[in-house]
């Protein structure tokens, strides 16, 4: 079973009140999952904390919105936490600086490990052997750095073999003659060129393969939809692609599609279950499979060992070799890793052309399990529903939201479903879709027009704000100072929030808040302002924050400052933050019914295409619950879950 369909299931099932099996879902650099046979069920009861179990282990990815990336966070987290661990998700974006701030606020946090697939093979080496130092081991998966001895373990899959085994079926797919472009992934990712050399060294050798093109895409989807819209300007007769990942190769395949050349020789690298489907589909014609689930098991596994006994007992440098995906055995992998089946496969799913269309899924950014949920629930409903996906991230940014629904308008989609990147700076977006003939259906965050979007579908964030706000005063004794961190400035819900919680808490006359500051949704950033704040307020007594991810960097920074006994709350209600009120870490929150309206914009999608309305008005809110102690374990993936009482 895909992650999507998996977790679409749970998310239905709970939703009819009927009992949830909880398990943790995961995307990665190509396909989005948590390894079916080896990820444990989701935490029922309180995880040890660090002081109480095997101590506490960060796991840094890239970005969770490529699936490749996703799926190996959760599979190694999954695992460390089946272990004894406490794991803290991050993610560093590419971007060394970042990275360097992670490795330090786990650092500070006295973390047993560090699991990190790396932000740039030399700009990585200081911050490992920065926690090297601080008597931290770090276990690197996927890429290496380009220094031996600094790192405990260094376990990649053996790319130039995934490579050259993917050049040759690529060759044999185009008659080992033709033109063809390469997409190459980031420069500063040792693996880019290492696939790429082994690319060639096949290629290069066949007289009648010529490359006409070479450009980096930077391992993006939406950027080689870009670059491929350019170079097939100047290359209109190009009778093959060849990408250094999957991601690349779904944006290289939709431009070719727009373009109306669905003719052209198309091959992925990663083995993610979207460009499987893919391939199944007849679309994408051939991959090489990147054994992400046993890396990451692998990771999580050696990290205990080391951190119990003081070795792994293997080697710093662990390759693992690679497999051929094509359309013969493409349906016998699903999250990076065998699924068991031996049966031939067949075309699983029509093209946009043969069945319902396709519908974009745009959310901010799906490190924040909030908005990656929100992704897949959709995604997979629609899919259930006969449609193709396209799912796109913006990282609330409004001029790359806008170039996404320029993407999808080209494709000819049927419809968008979008949490948005601002209530005023989204409008021009949705009305161009519009025009277009385009229908959006608005899912968490409302823009400031109507009647340009299809369906408005919320959260009723002022109600769940105040419930919040009442039972934080509650815990707080209706007395003592506060700090307050609120989300991104344009977005609406940020203000709502603030000022659901202001509703309740100025009326007392005995909270007094001595400050507030945006951590624009960001669990990272939440920990460094709260750093800075708690150095002006070392006596405070309460946190409220504007979402879950906030509230967690919050109460690292108070663990970091061994401020046990200060009141968080949260709010969305994600496992990681319900989890964490079981442990009591954070004390409460609030959850939104984040399935219920994933799942209802994709319905209504479906109807307002099939019919011409949703028999709905276009702005609906949808209650929020309190969670407390007593209730967090009801509820799993943003649902309740079937239990009655919680241990």
């Amino acid at each position: 079973m895909s992650t999507k369909k998996f977790i679409i299931l749970l998310s239905l099932l709970a939703i009819l009140g009927m009992l949830l099996g909880a398990c943790q879902s995961a995307p990665t650099e190509e396909a989005p999952a948590a390894e079916e046979a080896t990820v444990p069920a989701a935490v029922e009861e309180a995880a040890p904390t660090a002081a109480e179990g095997g101590g506490l282990i960060c796991v840094i990815v890239p970005g969770v919105e490529n699936p490749f990336f996703g799926t190996m966070q959760e599979i190694a987290a999954a695992k460390a936490e089946e272990l004894g661990y406490q794991t803290l998700k991050l993610v560093h974006d590419d971007d060394a600086n970042k990275q360097l701030e992670l490795f330090e606020s786990c650092i500070a946090q006295g973390a047993a490990a560090i699991i990190l697939d790396n932000a740039g093979a030399d700009a990585s080496i200081a911050a490992v052997q920065k926690a090297k130092d601080a008597g931290i081991p770090s276990f690197l998966v996927d890429r290496e750095i380009n220094q031996e001895g600094v790192a405990v373990s260094q376990i990649v899959s053996n790319n130039y073999q995934g490579a050259t085994i993917l050049a040759e079926e690529f060759a044999r797919l185009m008659g080992e003659e033709g033109t063809y472009i390469e997409l190459t992934g980031r420069d500063t990712d040792t693996n880019a060129h290492v696939r790429s050399q082994g690319y060639h060294d096949v290629l290069d050798a066949l007289s009648g393969m010529e490359m006409v093109a070479q450009q980096t895409a930077n391992w993006s989807q939406t950027e080689a939809f870009d670059v491929m819209e350019s170079l097939l300007q100047a290359n209109p007769d190009v009778k093959g692609v060849i990408c250094g990942n999957d991601t690349m190769a779904l944006g290289a395949q939709a431009a070719l599609d727009a373009a109306g050349m669905s003719d052209v020789i198309v091959v992925g690298f990663d083995g993610s279950d979207d460009v499987n489907e893919s391939i199944l589909a007849g679309k994408i014609d051939a991959g090489a499979l990147q054994p992400v689930a046993e890396m990451a098991i692998q990771a999580a596994i050696q990290a205990d060992e080391y951190i119990r006994t003081g070795s792994t007992g293997k080697p710093e440098k662990q390759s693992i070799d690679m497999v051929l995906l094509t359309p013969e055995n493409a349906c016998q992998y699903k999250s990076f890793a065998p699924t068991g089946s031996t049966e031939s496969c067949v075309v699983a799913a029509p093209t946009a052309a043969e069945g319902g269309g396709l519908i974009c899924v745009i959310v901010p950014g799906v490190e924040n399990p909030f908005f990656g949920t929100m992704q897949e629930i959709a995604a997979a409903k629609a899919e259930e529903l006969g449609y193709q996906t396209l799912k796109l991230v913006h990282d609330d940014d409004a001029n790359k939201q806008l170039e996404l629904f320029e993407s999808c308008i080209a494709q000819g989609a049927a419809a968008i479903i979008l949490d948005n990147a601002g209530a005023d700076a989204s409008i021009a977006a949705v009305q161009k879709a519009k025009d277009a003939g385009i229908p959006s259906f608005l899912v968490d965050r409302e823009i400031n027009q109507e009647g340009v979007a299809v369906s408005q579908i919320v959260s009723n964030n002022y109600q769940g704000a105040t419930i919040l706000a009442e039972e934080f005063a509650r815990l707080m004794g209706e007395e003592g100072t506060y700090i307050e961190l609120t989300g991104r400035d344009t977005d609406t819900n940020a203000h709502v929030r603030s000022q659901g919680y202001h509703d309740v808490l100025d009326a007392l006359s005995g909270m007094e808040m001595v400050a507030q500051q945006t951590a624009n949704w960001s669990q990272t950033e939440a920990f460094d302002v709260m750093e800075s704040l708690l150095q002006a307020n070392p006596d405070v007594k309460g946190v409220i924050c504007g979402n879950d991810t906030m509230a967690l960097g919050a109460q690292a920074a108070l663990d970091a400052a061994g401020m046990s006994d200060v009141i968080v709350v949260g709010f969305d209600g994600s496992d990681d933050v319900n989890e964490s009120i079981l442990a009591g870490k954070i004390d409460a929150g609030a959850l939104q019914p984040v399935a219920e309206m994933a799942i209802q914009a994709a319905i209504q999608a479906d109807e307002y295409i099939r019919t011409g309305s949703t028999g709905k008005p276009e702005k609906q809110s949808i209650d929020m619950v309190l969670l407390t102690p007593e209730n967090a374990c009801q509820y799993t993936l943003f649902a309740p879950n079937g239990k009655t009482s919680c241990p």
